[in-house]
């Protein structure tokens, strides 16, 4: 079996998983993001943008949500009788 070095090698090294997942959980749960310059930023950022995505998606579907349930309403009224004058 060849030993590989750090350069060479095909998967990270599970802390370094670990690290930028981390990151991304971070990212999207508002937590703190590193001192300038961190190399995890970037991952921050991923999870940040995840995180503003979703609150996007929500407030779309919401949004459509409120518009669906106004038109089926206003579909579904029984208009009230009309009145004949004799």
């Amino acid at each position: 079996m060849q030993q590989f070095d750090n350069e060479e090698r095909e998967y990270p090294e599970p802390e370094t998983v670990l690290a930028v997942r981390g990151a991304i959980a971070t990212g999207r749960l508002g937590g703190p993001k590193g001192e300038p310059g961190h190399w995890l930023n970037e991952f921050w950022q991923i999870g940040r943008a995840l995180r503003d995505h979703a609150e996007m998606l929500q407030a779309l579907q919401q949004t459509a949500r409120r518009n669906v349930l106004r038109t089926s309403a206003r579909y579904l009224e029984v208009p009230p009788p009309v009145q004949r004058h004799h």
